[in-house]
């Protein structure tokens, strides 16, 4: 696929977190070019680290928004304070569309789904 989004982690509602799922929202630098909406397994890259992890790119259809486009990273098994960090993610390969599910509920199974895909230890 080899695209790289680059920006700054930024806070957002904490909805991830809520769900059980915590994300880095990525602010991209201006000029970066986006992938099609949807579900990615993608490498991020901060500081000296490098981890694989689920990214969505969308607009959060489930949560009835709509317009803006947004980059959120779940980075499985991490737990740490990413605010202000500059993120590089490197997108792998698409896992899905972005789609709008029923419920919060249908929504948490299937991030889990998408995580698992990864073939990852569980977060």
């Amino acid at each position: 696929m080899d695209l790289v989004v680059a920006g700054t982690v930024v806070s957002g509602q904490g909805l991830g977190r809520q769900l059980g799922f915590p994300t880095a929202n990525i602010f991209p630098d201006g000029g970066c070019r986006l992938p099609p909406h949807g579900v990615y397994r993608v490498e991020v890259l901060w500081d000296n680290e490098r981890r694989l992890a689920a990214c969505n790119v969308g607009t959060r259809p489930t949560l009835g928004e709509k317009g803006k486009t947004l980059v959120e990273v779940h980075i499985p098994g991490f737990f740490g304070d990413l605010y202000g960090r500059r993120m590089e993610v490197r997108f792998l390969g698409k896992i899905r569309e972005e789609e709008k599910f029923p419920s919060l509920d249908a929504l948490k199974e299937q991030i889990k789904k998408d995580v698992d895909s990864l073939g990852l230890k569980p977060h």
